[in-house]
């Protein structure tokens, strides 16, 4: 027997329009159903409404309908900000709190702690400090947190949002032994870039309705849908997309097995041979870094001898696993960390001694986690906060004009805390607009975001690089990162293993292998097939393959 919603409306109070409308679905007993939709849409209202959340602990607002869950089913939630999920202050006492509720005898809880440690191959991390994790760390061990109470009904809330390639890779395989020993899992997230592989049902919310409920294969055939619910799909699936247009006979792919298993009989394999771009030289260093380390009180060495050299006007991003030093770097690059030695230098000038406050006027960083940024009482308030701070002038035309671009006019005087998390995010972004610094660093930026805004995203990093700004971006989303990047700074356990340009970089297989990340589709099958050049996203890959298409009939 399936678990069914019937007609469940819900509205936070009873002046307040419905978040939910008569939604009506059956979920499949041990198969993986995503949930999808933009960002507002109602996916953590009823994730809320199916863990007990609403109406057992928010109780003011109106639900209506029913839900068939089964008797004594135990749900739980993995959360998109798993720092709000994780208690104790070691990794054992974070993993073990659950359990310790659940009533369990220690023996029990000693057994599933280690099983669980085994399965997402955590041991090294069991004696350290959860405030001492890196974001990705910390979602890894939220995740092992809830899976070590063995629920009934899983449902992960965006759980590779701070996760690396690895990670997302455990989580898949994770995810196909759960549906194989019978557990039902719900995956509330618009990416379904990592997840397409083991996805067996997508459901669809939009302004609160379901408006898809069915087998992935018939979801990533409908091009419209897709669009409509901002979702990211796999960059196979774009490709696929694209290719159709020229070529009608092409076969659905969403994978790079069957991108290849299509796209060779359209193109020969050849050598790549596009000429290699020269490097970029004499460009000014706005900020550098010189032979930084750190190494934090546990005596874990994060940063070890690191030079680097970020210039005016570009988009750099910083890659590397979870664990690597990213989050530590830019963290001394703003001043929240002092390094244990070398130097920061902005404009030549040792930051060191300047404080956070007197750094942000020129170097700013935009957390992962927007709600670390936020503090005012409207959205409006909330926009102005730096220049406010910064005591810069603006007027009510201009934040009027960023509101209406970005579609939070009718936010404007909305409690920040109770936006959407891709809506929280972009506020946080946003912001920046209206601040003096010259360099803007995005930590994991894509947290939260539906495709809409994550096309938003790209429109700011290139208004600001535009502006003469650089940008740093911490991302694990690859094939955005060699869209909108000019050059790449990568970190392994704490050492730089490679500086230099985006061009260079695509040419560095060796890199991606040792770091065990994949070079994005695009870059891969453009030199797969002898393009005239690699391609860095899927319209030039577009255009590239009509070209060589032409010139194949000619």
């Amino acid at each position: 027997m399936n678990y069914t919603l019937k007609n469940l409306t819900y509205r936070y109070s009873e002046d307040a329009p419905d978040v939910l409308s008569d939604v009506s679905l059956e979920i499949q007993k041990g198969a993986v159903t995503a949930v999808v939709g933009p960002s507002g849409c109602g996916k953590t209202t009823l994730v809320n409404i199916l863990s007990g959340v609403i109406p057992k602990l928010e109780n003011n607002g109106t639900l209506s309908g029913e839900m068939e869950l089964g008797e004594n089913a135990l749900v739980s939630v993995v959360s998109q900000s798993p720092e709000n999920q994780l208690f104790g202050y070691g990794v054992e006492d974070a993993i073990a709190f659950g359990m310790e509720n659940m009533g369990l005898p220690p023996e029990e809880i000693s057994e599933r702690m280690e099983y669980v440690f085994d399965l997402l191959n955590l041991q090294y991390l069991r004696k350290r400090s959860v405030a001492a994790l890196s974001g990705g760390q910390r979602q890894a061990v939220c995740i092992a947190s809830v899976l070590a109470m063995q629920p009934d009904i899983l449902i992960m809330d965006e759980p590779v949002s701070s996760l690396d390639p690895n990670g997302k890779k455990m989580v898949q395989g994770v995810l196909n032994q759960l549906r194989a020993d019978g557990t039902t899992v719900l995956i509330v997230d618009n990416n379904l870039e990592w997840s397409a592989g083991i996805v067996d049902r997508v459901v669809g919310l939009f302004d609160g309705k379901v408006l898809f409920d069915g087998v992935k294969e018939a979801f990533f055939e409908d091009f419209a849908l897709q669009e409509k619910l901002g979702v990211t799909i796999p960059q196979e699936a774009e490709i696929y997309r694209a290719m159709a247009g020229l070529d009608h006979d092409i076969s659905m792919f969403y994978s790079m097995d069957g991108a290849i298993h299509e796209l060779d009989q359209i193109f020969p394999q050849e050598d790549f041979t596009a000429p290699v771009p020269a490097e970029a030289v004499g460009e000014e260093a706005l900020l550098t870094t010189h032979q930084l380390n750190k190494v934090f009180a546990d005596g874990f060495q994060a940063l070890k001898d690191i030079n680097t050299s970020f210039p005016k006007g570009k988009v750099v991003a910083i890659l590397g696993q979870n664990g690597s030093g990213k989050t530590t770097l830019v963290k001394h690059l703003n001043g929240l960390y002092k390094p244990t030695s070398g130097d920061v230098r902005y404009l030549g000038q040792s930051t060191l001694k300047k404080t956070v406050a007197q750094i942000s006027r020129n170097i700013i960083l935009v957390f992962q986690h927007p709600e670390h940024m936020l503090f005012e009482q409207t959205v409006t308030q909330e926009i102005t906060f730096c220049a406010r701070m910064q005591q810069l002038p603006f007027t009510d035309e201009q934040v009027a004009e960023v509101l209406s671009t970005y579609g939070l006019s009718a936010d404007a005087e909305t409690f920040p805390i109770n936006l959407s998390m891709g809506k929280k995010h972009l506020l946080t972004i946003l912001s920046v607009l209206f601040s003096s610094a010259d360099v803007v660093i995005l930590d994991e930026p894509t947290l939260g975001m539906d495709l809409h805004i994550k096309t938003q995203l790209e429109e700011i990093i290139s208004y600001l690089k535009d502006q003469g700004k650089t940008v740093l971006i911490i991302s694990h989303e690859i094939p955005l990162v060699f869209k909108v990047a000019d050059s790449a700074v990568i970190l392994s356990a704490g050492k730089k293993i490679f500086e230099g340009s985006k061009e260079a970089l695509a040419r560095r297989e060796d890199i991606f292998s040792d770091i065990n990340i994949a070079l994005p589709p695009v870059v891969r099958l453009s030199k797969r097939y002898g393009f005239s050049k690699v391609c860095y996203s899927v319209a030039e890959f577009a255009e590239e393959a009509a070209r060589m298409m032409k010139q194949r009939e000619a």
